[in-house]
């Protein structure tokens, strides 16, 4: 990671942690690691925005007023997207790329994993918002370091197998 980082001199690192996000359009790499949980870049070559979370559990149903603020999938695409929008970004020039969902270890087989992956494209179809990229499913937790700026994103996938989000 140090290597990509040193190709893009003065460009802060940012951790992102379980139910948090990131909405920048000065120049961050924004690390996170993910196993059943979702992360979702969004980029905007036009304007330079981009935009990051990472989400726990798939739809936000009736508990978003007592949850974190970014802990559901669908709930997370619709307030980055909002966010995005205010800020002059044209919906159609928003790039989409999906990671996580991994199934834990001896999970069942329509596990939390698969449901978030499931949850991150519906709400992005229903957004109509353009997918350009992902890497989901699996039984291996992912490392991921994404540019806001150029919205590259780089995946390491760990060894271990996933025992949880």
């Amino acid at each position: 990671m140090r290597e990509l980082l040193d190709r893009h001199p003065g460009v802060q690192l940012r951790q992102l942690g379980v139910s948090e996000a990131v909405l920048s359009q000065r120049p961050l790499a924004v690390a996170t690691v993910l196993g059943s949980c979702v992360a979702v870049t969004f980029h905007c070559p036009a304007t330079g925005w981009g935009a990051v979370f990472h989400a726990l559990m798939p739809l936000s149903g009736e508990d978003v007023a007592a949850s974190r603020e970014f802990k559901f999938v669908d709930d997370s695409i619709r307030r980055l997207t909002r966010a995005l929008l205010r800020q002059g970004v044209r919906r159609s020039n928003l790039v989409c790329k999906v990671f996580g969902g991994a199934n834990a270890m001896f999970a069942e087989q329509f596990g939390v994993g698969r449901r978030n992956v499931l949850a991150a494209f519906e709400t992005l179809a229903d957004e109509r918002l353009r997918v350009v990229a992902s890497d989901v499913g699996g039984d291996r937790g992912r490392k991921l370091l994404f540019l806001t700026h150029t919205g590259e994103v780089f995946v390491k996938r760990l060894n271990a197998q996933c025992l949880a989000g």
